[in-house]
């Protein structure tokens, strides 16, 4: 059976948000910060603390460095006028992936996500196909997202549809892959 694309429902890439010498800068602050290494993948959370299991408003964490504020503000305009507070930064080796989720309630209408490093494969799914499935079934949208694009999802792309990285699917990529994902909290 034929599905939509993402695209029609909110989804937006927007090709070189940075330009390679941003994203040199960017690799660099990013790689000087201190990493948490509770996950299978490594992760910076910046202004909150996103709460994997959704249970709550979320905690506040490190003030949001320099780069964040200045991605941050030149996101707004793709917030409706309104600056993003939160950014967790992902880092994905080969073989590493996140699960089909879309982001928590808790978050805002709007999730803005900055590829660096390297081009890699995400999938999207309609909530409604199959609420949740570890990684990727037959009949995904397979996108690959390109190195300093932005990946803003919004509308129905961000609260009826599901997105993530299979693993099988990043397995035989050569470099990894960082995202800095910016958000809203919810009213």
């Amino acid at each position: 059976m034929a599905r939509d694309s993402i695209f029609a429902h909110g989804a937006v890439i927007v090709p070189d948000f940075v330009t390679p010498a941003e994203e040199d800068r960017l690799l660099l602050h990013i790689g000087q910060a201190p990493w948490m290494t509770e996950l299978r993948r490594r992760v910076q959370h910046y202004g909150w603390r996103y709460d994997y299991r959704g249970a709550g408003r979320p905690e506040p964490a490190t003030p949001f460095p320099r780069w964040a504020e200045v991605m941050a503000d030149r996101l707004r305009g793709r917030f409706g006028g309104t600056l993003p507070v939160q950014c967790i930064v992902n880092e994905y080796r080969p073989g590493q992936g996140i699960g089909m989720h879309a982001d928590h309630a808790q978050f805002g209408p709007v999730v803005a996500s900055l590829s660096l490093a390297a081009d890699w494969p995400m999938r999207f799914r309609p909530r409604s196909v199959r609420p949740y499935a570890r990684d990727g079934l037959p009949g995904d949208e397979v996108v690959v997202l390109p190195r300093r694009s932005v990946l803003v999802l919004a509308g129905a792309a961000r609260s009826a549809w599901m997105h993530g990285i299979d693993r099988a699917d990043s397995a035989g990529e050569a470099a990894t892959r960082l995202s800095a994902t910016f958000r809203t909290l919810a009213r």
